[in-house]
């Protein structure tokens, strides 16, 4: 997997990975080059034949730096809506990575692959690494599937994936900031135009499901790819004590999130732990440098973060939407 672009650019496998098809690293031969000039127009191209590309001494300093490159590369630029998590805004659409406390692992996932319109691309930044651990593995969606059990991938594949969630302001976010409108008509405006059912169960408390596909086909190649995030919204991702005392206090229809068979049945915690065995199974990871920029295509990767020490600042921004019809 080496090769040179214009003479400017060393092409190759990020230091101790290995040879990995949907990771790559590029460094610039001197420190005029450029990311933008790598892709010379063909940024589908390279990340359909790589997944990611890690570029690594370009030089990008700041919040402004890396929003300037994402405005560079992007058809369109995307901001967080139906957020799932908690986030904030740093310069034009670039976003903080997941605020999430630092002992927590988040597993790997595509980029809001719970909603309609979801980013083709999703370009990640190191503006201050964690002093130890915070990687950003990722992991290859086709592989993904390769790894599930054909009987178990065969009810995803049949049954898909029923989202739930609710918005009261207390054990989750509120729908203010979720779908980040004060105005409950915009909220269901947005929900019947992205099938989503919904239901105020009292003035600040809204309920949420929508019926999404385990898998997608990738809108370039056709081929297959694992897209969803049921593991993260199942309720085997709280920990265990969590879980049961929110199951006590609000019941399962109460949880701040769940993910069911799209049928309204319940997942089995051995078949969401099954899902997380092949999506851990299928992950790499690299140690993050100051200034490192991390580019994907947000349908055949998904992404995690691992717990870390110290401050860390690791910016996201989303670009090139993708439109699914509705089911």
């Amino acid at each position: 997997m080496n090769d040179t672009r214009s003479g400017r650019y060393e092409v190759g496998p990020v230091d101790g990975l290995g040879e990995q098809p949907h990771l790559t690293m590029a460094s610039p031969r001197h420190e005029s080059a450029e990311i933008a000039e790598f892709f010379d127009g063909e940024v589908e191209e390279a990340l359909t034949r790589y997944g990611a590309l890690l570029f690594r001494g370009f030089g990008i300093a700041d919040d402004e730096e890396f929003s300037a490159l994402v405005s560079s590369l992007a058809q369109q630029e995307l901001q967080y809506q139906e957020r799932s998590t908690k986030r904030s805004r740093k310069a034009g659409n670039v976003y903080t990575s997941t605020e999430y406390p630092a002992a927590k692992t988040i597993a790997s996932h595509s980029e809001n692959s719970f909603q309609l319109t979801v980013p083709g691309k999703i370009l990640f930044f190191a503006k201050r690494p964690a002093e130890t651990g915070g990687e950003t593995p990722i992991a290859c969606n086709r592989r993904i599937l390769e790894r599930l059990d054909p009987n178990a991938l065969h009810e995803l594949r049949s049954r898909g994936v029923r989202y739930v969630r609710n918005f009261d302001g207390g054990f989750d976010l509120s729908w203010q900031e979720a779908f980040q409108t004060d105005d409950r008509a915009e909220v269901e405006a947005y929900c019947r135009r992205n099938a989503i059912d919904f239901i105020w169960v009292a003035k600040d408390h809204l309920r949420t499901e929508q019926q999404r596909p385990a898998t997608r086909r990738h809108p370039r190649t056709g081929v297959e790819v694992w897209f969803n995030q049921l593991h993260l919204f199942h309720s085997s991702n709280l920990d265990a004590a969590m879980r049961q005392a929110l199951l006590n206090s609000l019941g399962v229809e109460g949880l701040p999130r769940n993910a069911l068979f799209g049928d309204g049945t319940e997942l089995s915690d051995d078949l969401v732990e099954h899902v997380r065995a092949a999506i851990t199974a299928s992950e790499v990871a690299f140690p993050w440098q100051q200034g490192d920029v991390l580019i994907g295509d947000n349908m055949l990767i998904s992404h995690g973060r691992r717990p870390f020490t110290g401050a860390r600042e690791i910016r996201v921004a989303l670009i090139d939407p993708i439109e699914f019809t509705k089911e």
